[in-house]
């Protein structure tokens, strides 16, 4: 049996050595320009999001707005009036235009959980939205009643059921007391 002996690998070939120098560089360009290109994407998303949180707000803010620019109508103040000061006078008229100013206020209120649950809004942020405004709008024995009989509409979805117990706990005569308040002849507590 003879004994050969086996051939000594030959050394690659100085081209190959480039390019498997340039390939492994290639390799660490790409690697690196895709973790820049997700750092891009994950910044533009975020980006959009607030956004998207930004356009929504003033959506909101412009519903607010309306709802406030309908109330100064003379026609809807006498309406609304009514409703703080004397509920029992109130036409069927009367009580379908101050509906069409709670209705579009629940639906704000809705419309900041739906916020939430997109991310866009905290749960904070809705409960403040309700808590502010609940008491101008709903601090009447007509704004209490007319409440109720949206309960079970709304029963079981997270705005009412935050909103009932704020609701609830309001002065029956909490508007017809604010704006005697804000006349200049009122006695204010110091």
């Amino acid at each position: 049996m003879s004994q050969t002996e086996a051939p000594a690998p030959s050394a690659p070939a100085p081209t190959e050595q480039r390019l498997d120098r340039y390939g492994r560089w290639l390799a660490l360009i790409a690697n690196i320009g895709v973790v820049l290109g997700l750092f891009a994407l994950i910044i533009e998303i975020r980006q959009n999001a607030e956004l998207t949180r930004v356009a929504t707000e003033n959506q909101l803010n412009q519903f607010m707005l309306d709802t406030e620019l309908h109330l100064a109508s003379p026609e809807q103040t006498a309406a609304w009036v009514k409703s703080y000061t004397a509920p029992e006078t109130m036409t069927d008229v009367d009580i379908r235009m101050n509906e069409a100013v709670l209705v579009s206020l629940m639906l704000q209120w809705d419309t900041a959980f739906q916020m939430e649950r997109a991310g866009l809004r905290t749960r904070g942020e809705a409960e403040r939205l309700i808590r502010n405004t609940a008491p101008v709008y709903f601090g009447s024995r007509f704004g209490k009643a007319w409440f109720a009989t949206q309960a079970p509409g709304w029963q079981g979805v997270p705005m009412y059921e935050i909103a009932a117990p704020i609701v609830a706990s309001l002065d029956d005569n909490y508007m017809r007391d604010l704006y005697a308040s804000m006349r200049p002849d009122a006695p204010h507590g110091d």
